[in-house]
């Protein structure tokens, strides 16, 4: 029941109309005024190029702000930097921080009052007398309810800021990938061009040997098998890290051609000394998808409650002189109130006692599928770990054996195709381990990702 209180005074002092445009004129510099504000032009977006970054940058809570120097190779948190600033994306997320800030804004205000006039003239009848009436209603329903509402909109607020900052961790973390990614992949295509140049040399030389006699088909054959599977590795890897440099890129916002230089990957970092339930415990307590669940519980839990306090019969007040057509005053007060038999506000009562079940459901589901994250990632690492280092012992003994096979090769004392298969296997093993390189680095992002900070870094 949302209680008013209504005065309303018979004033035959002043014509209806005359109140009437009194009442409009008072209103009118409490308006709003409407401004348009028109869409940039396509071409206007589509002519953007790389952002200012001298700009003043977007403050992160995990990510420890920084000067961006263009002119230099970024570093993968410095791509996340620049995309904190510049991504289109991540500028429309920031955007509904703003909506909740507004609605925030919004739940505090106190309903206007309501002016109401009327005129009642008789067309009949002696000794009539025009009745005239105003009118004054306040809402006073929102002073019962307004500390409650007021209060369950600043945990909705902080939800929306919550969520808006960890989505941009995702997204941070997303073109830290890419970034490393492309880091490696640019790394690996060079040393796979050097081996396709080599290969290609090799070959060239045996078949201008061929032609003069002094090698067989089969030795020329094989040198030729070499180029074409060391030329389609390295366009392969050419590919791929030009289709990651196009998803940085987009994730930027800025043109596709777009180039900037990056620095290479970073050490390998320690795989950290921590089990699993330590590492999850301290994620609740950072992770901001967590903490946003919190707040947007603790708004249901205010939602129930002005549900519940709007479901008590809160009466309304009437306060009337009147003068009626007879010339007769009369002074009133009346109170009037539903009686909570049937509808005592239930639906409203349900509904936000199951969206206070539900967000403490998905609170429960979400630290759980945290923990098994973790559990994952920081499995992966191990296991990346480990692999990492047997290949990379596995190296020099293979390279030890590529060299003596290169110059027993060189005599004639070993068939060329021995060498040709070891210094194969040597180069997919150098590619290999730089490929472990790769998801190491990329997986150790992933646990900061799941771990909701930065782990390596802070230390």
């Amino acid at each position: 029941m949302r209680p008013t209180i209504r005065l309303a005074l018979q004033t035959p002092a002043l014509p209806a109309l005359a109140l009437l445009a009194l009442a409009m004129l008072a209103a009118l510099p409490g308006c709003a005024t409407y401004r348009a504000a028109p869409l940039p032009s396509p071409e206007a977006i589509l002519a953007r190029g790389v952002p200012d970054v001298s700009t003043p940058a977007v403050i992160h809570p995990r990510l420890p702000p920084h000067e961006i120097d263009l002119d230099r190779p970024l570093s993968d948190l410095d791509v996340a930097r620049l995309a904190l600033l510049a991504s289109p994306d991540l500028v429309a997320l920031r955007a509904q921080a703003g909506v909740a800030d507004a609605q925030l804004f919004a739940a505090g205000l106190v309903p206007d009052p309501q002016l109401s006039l009327a005129v009642d003239r008789p067309t009949s009848g002696p000794d009539v007398t025009t009745a005239l009436a105003a009118g004054l209603v306040f809402d006073l329903a929102s002073l019962f309810t307004r500390h409650l509402q007021v209060a369950g909109q600043q945990h909705a607020t902080g939800q929306v800021h919550l969520d808006v900052a960890w989505n941009e961790w995702l997204a941070l973390n997303h073109v830290r990938i890419l970034a490393r990614r492309i880091a490696s992949l640019e790394q690996q295509a060079a040393i796979a061009a050097q081996a396709r140049d080599a290969a290609m040399a090799l070959y060239h030389l045996n078949r201008d040997s061929m032609r003069r006699g002094d090698a067989r088909l089969d030795d020329v054959s094989v040198y030729q098998v070499g180029f074409v599977d060391a030329q389609t590795r390295t366009l392969e890897l050419e590919r791929q890290a030009l289709a990651a440099r196009h998803e940085l890129n987009a994730a930027l916002g800025v043109p596709a051609d777009s180039r900037f230089a990056l620095a290479p990957l970073p050490p390998p970092r320690p795989v950290l000394a921590t089990d699993v339930a330590a590492l999850a415990n301290d994620a609740a307590h950072q992770r901001l998808d967590v903490l946003a669940l919190q707040e947007g519980y603790a708004a249901a839990e205010l939602g129930l409650h002005l549900q519940t306090r709007r479901a008590l019969p809160l009466p309304q007040l009437s306060i009337n002189r009147a003068r009626d057509t007879g010339d007769v005053w009369t002074t009133g007060l009346g109170v009037d109130f539903s009686l909570p038999l049937w509808n005592r506000n239930r639906g409203g009562i349900s509904v936000a006692g199951a969206t206070r079940t539900q967000l403490a459901d998905e609170y429960v589901a979400r630290l759980l599928q945290m923990r098994s994250d973790l559990a994952a990632q920081l499995d992966d690492l191990r296991q990346l770990d480990a692999q990492q280092h047997a290949l990379a012992a596995e190296l020099p003994t293979l390279q030890q054996a590529a060299d003596v096979l290169a110059q027993a090769s060189a005599k004639g004392d070993v068939a060329v195709t021995a060498y040709e298969t070891v210094r194969s296997a040597l180069l997919d093993k150098r590619l290999a381990l730089m490929g472990l390189e790769q998801a190491r680095s990329e997986g150790e992002v992933a646990l900061e990702t799941a771990a909701g900070r930065l782990l390596w870094d802070a230390q």
